[in-house]
């Protein structure tokens, strides 16, 4: 049923909602067909294409594959003994044929395809708890345009593997969104066999607008005028999406803004337990998120799951600060934003010395000449370091021509 365990209002048994607007694309109109069905005559209705969810009581509907992952009253559905006779978990994409009843109720009829492939290829996959996690070894290189000066900064200062669990640590208005934008362009545009997710959180309802127009990559969002029930919703099943493409032996990255307003959506939803820390943070709040963000990985000779998730700090809220702390230290890759060189208007507002990768000497071969250039920055203060660094990044076509000219120089 997911990682989640909190209890929320689901929706009822056929996943009816108030909003009745007709789902087009979900369900494409046919020609009744008669079929056999365990003994019984059926008429086939249509063909569906959905993410699964798994309601409250063990039954499985195929939602429209949007933003919302929104619900109407015609989803088909399956009952709790199909779902678990096909192994069905939140996030997968299946298609196939549907009956209908004489109520107008959905049913299921056939299941043609899991993810783009052959039921009996998932029914056949290691669940994803099961694999076993590596260090990242494949680099994901995302500044390979000369103009495109954030992701080259990135790629120098901390860069990015296939299977990363990587928090960037950022306070008010430091660039962390459009630093977002930037890396679901260039995942999209470099990687497109790549599945590239962007859950957003309690977001502003014009940052999920401008996401949906301007990136390419899949977006989830919940924005601030949903309920917190709809955040959570959304986390479940963005996370099932792409941890069902790496459980098939692909690569997926989501980018989550951010892991303090999911944070705070799980606080708001957890039943209290009696303990309660300064800033009003329940102490068995944070498990959950702990376990979305933990999920990222390579898995040994399979897919990978990146995670790139914000995090909120120097709001001057204790549970902001609160939730920081729980997750300092959890990821391995740190880039922290700084508030003054986002006051001097300098971008990307990168805290060179306190960002950084973690064995990254696994899958970057020219680590000694990017040591070289972290060297001679970190005796700079932060600001003059990211002038000099976006100074030179101006003057080159490429990194590698960077590093090649230091390779000379020695």
């Amino acid at each position: 049923m997911g990682i989640l365990d909190i209890k929320l209002k689901p929706p009822d048994v056929m996943g009816r909602s108030r909003n009745n607007k007709n789902r087009g694309s979900n369900k494409k109109k046919n020609t009744f067909v008669p079929r056999f069905h365990d003994n019984r005559q059926v008429e086939v209705a249509g063909e569906y294409r959905g993410v699964v969810e798994i309601n409250a009581k063990g039954y499985g509907f195929a939602r429209e594959m949007d933003h919302e992952f929104s619900y109407e009253p015609d989803d088909p559905f399956l009952k709790p003994d199909e779902v678990k006779r096909h192994y069905l978990r939140p996030g997968l994409v299946i298609e196939g044929e549907y009956e209908e009843d004489n109520h107008g109720n959905r049913h299921i009829y056939s299941i043609d395809k899991i993810n783009g492939r052959d039921p009996i290829e998932w029914q056949r996959a290691t669940r994803f708890e099961l694999q076993t996690p590596i260090m990242p070894i494949e680099y994901l290189k995302l500044g390979q345009e000369p103009d495109n000066i954030e992701m080259r900064v990135l790629d120098l200062v901390a860069p990015v593997g296939k299977g990363q669990r990587a928090l960037i640590v950022a306070p008010p208005r430091t660039g962390k969104t459009v630093l977002l934008k930037k890396i679901a362009e260039s995942a999209t545009t470099h990687y497109p066999d790549i599945t590239t997710g962007v859950l957003l959180v309690d977001e502003r309802p014009e940052e999920v607008t401008d996401f949906l127009r301007t990136t390419d990559a899949e977006v989830f969002a919940s924005s601030n005028d949903k309920s917190t029930e709809s955040h959570i919703r959304i986390t479940e099943l963005a996370l099932g999406y792409v941890k069902r493409k790496a459980e098939m032996g692909e690569d997926a990255v989501l980018l989550i803004d951010s892991i303090t307003r999911l944070g705070r959506a799980y606080n708001n939803a957890q039943e209290s337990s009696g303990r309660t820390l300064s800033g009003g943070l329940d102490i068995r709040a944070l498990e959950i998120p702990k376990k979305i963000f933990g999920s990222a990985r390579k898995i040994e000779g399979g897919g990978s799951l990146t995670i790139v998730a914000t995090c909120l700090v120097e709001t001057n809220s204790r549970m902001d600060d609160l939730i920081f702390e729980e997750f300092k230290g959890t990821g391995n890759m740190e880039l922290v934003l700084d508030r003054e060189l986002a006051n001097d208007r300098i971008f990307p507002a990168i805290n060179i010395s306190a960002s950084g990768t973690r064995n990254e000497d696994k899958f970057i071969d020219d680590i000694e000449e990017r040591n070289m250039v972290r060297r001679y920055l970190l005796k700079k203060s932060p600001k003059e370091s990211m002038q000099s660094l976006l100074k030179v990044l101006k003057n080159t076509e490429s990194n590698e021509e960077l590093l090649n000219q230091i390779a000379a120089m020695v």
